[in-house]
């Protein structure tokens, strides 16, 4: 099988990063939405009763649980010393049955499907928090105007929230809007040659692709085959040849950004990072998206140097391996509409 060296293995050298093509149409303009997240905040300890709800009852309303990651603090006290948390733990999320044909409307949508329910403390038996970023941030991260797309993505949370404020209780809050980046979006396009069997090249292409981002130091926290996962026998995709979904971590950075004495484990709402990366019908080139980091750091407000430093550090690092596998930037948008 002939495949591009290239874009198998990935160039070693560092790649410079160019200035961010502009899109031809207008650029976005935000929405009037002021909460980045729904926050339910407890007294005690509810773990117990949170993971419950999660596995049971989110999974009764159409969200599964995607490589759940618990008790994560304890990584960061092994790895680093110390932890200033009792717990945080990830929860990503999906609804297939309400996020397919939304994917199939505008595949930028994958930048938060997964998404994350998160539950941190900071102390022992101290005040416990559950919150997710609300859709309507989502959707102004992605740059999604299309009514088509937003109506029914909020409306897929309602009855998540609900059930949060029925089988959970707490006290209901929203955690203001604070800013937001230049650049929300990270977006690319990998070409590639047509080869002798799809199959063993996306094969060789993911093997390589998941083995650079760890020599990287970083961990795919999740996975997410989003044209084969569901539970039919029906192609639910038929537009794209693959469509999959990374969770990526890196824990010098989560550490950095959730843990310590100035963490704001609230950043969690947006880990791990979703990374979308698909193949459309008839088209030979990777098509990939996620949201920056520097995304988070707008809309949380973060002015921590150190944090901002690592922040912009992993957005660029992220940019050179996609570059390196001969990718090229591009700009924000509905890719099915350029």
């Amino acid at each position: 099988m002939k495949l591009l060296s290239t874009l198998i293995i990935p160039a070693l050298l560092s790649v410079s990063i160019f200035a961010k093509p502009q899109a031809d149409d207008v650029k976005y303009t935000p929405t009037d939405n002021k909460n980045l997240a729904v926050v339910w905040t407890y007294e005690k300890n509810n773990d117990e009763a949170f993971f419950k709800f999660v596995k049971e009852d989110a999974k009764e309303l159409g969200f599964f649980v995607n490589d759940p990651h618990h008790n994560v603090q304890a990584v960061y006290a092994q790895q680093f010393g110390e932890t200033w948390l009792d717990n945080i733990a990830f929860d990503s999320l999906v609804n297939d049955k309400d996020v397919r044909p939304l994917l199939n409307k505008d595949p930028r949508i994958g930048g938060f499907n997964p998404f994350n329910l998160l539950t941190y403390r900071k102390k022992a038996d101290g005040p416990t928090t559950v919150a997710h970023m609300t859709p309507e941030a989502m959707l102004d991260i992605l740059e999604i105007s299309d009514p088509e797309v937003r109506k029914p993505f909020i409306k897929m949370f309602e009855p998540l929230d609900a059930a949060i404020d029925k089988k959970l209780g707490g006290k209901k809050t929203y955690l203001p809007l604070q800013g937001r980046a230049e650049d929300t979006m990270l977006n690319f396009e990998i070409p590639f040659e047509e080869p002798e069997d799809i199959d063993d090249f996306m094969d060789e292409f993911q093997e390589n692709f998941e083995s650079t981002f760890e020599t990287k130091g970083y961990i795919i926290a999740g996975f997410y085959n989003v044209k084969e996962s569901f539970n039919t026998d029906e192609d639910v995709m038929p537009g794209y040849t693959m469509f999959w979904a990374y969770d990526l971590c890196h824990i010098e950075f989560s550490y950095n950004v959730f843990d310590g004495v100035k963490g704001v484990p609230m950043a969690g709402i947006f880990a791990p990072c979703s990374m979308y990366v698909y193949i459309k019908e008839g088209e030979n080139k990777f098509v990939i998206g996620m949201p920056s980091l520097r995304a988070w750091s707008g809309a949380l407000g973060m002015t921590d140097p150190k944090k901002l430093d690592i922040i912009d550090k992993l957005d660029e690092e992220i940019t050179e391996i996609i570059l390196g596998f001969g990718g090229k930037i591009t700009p924000n948008g509905n890719p099915l509409k350029r």
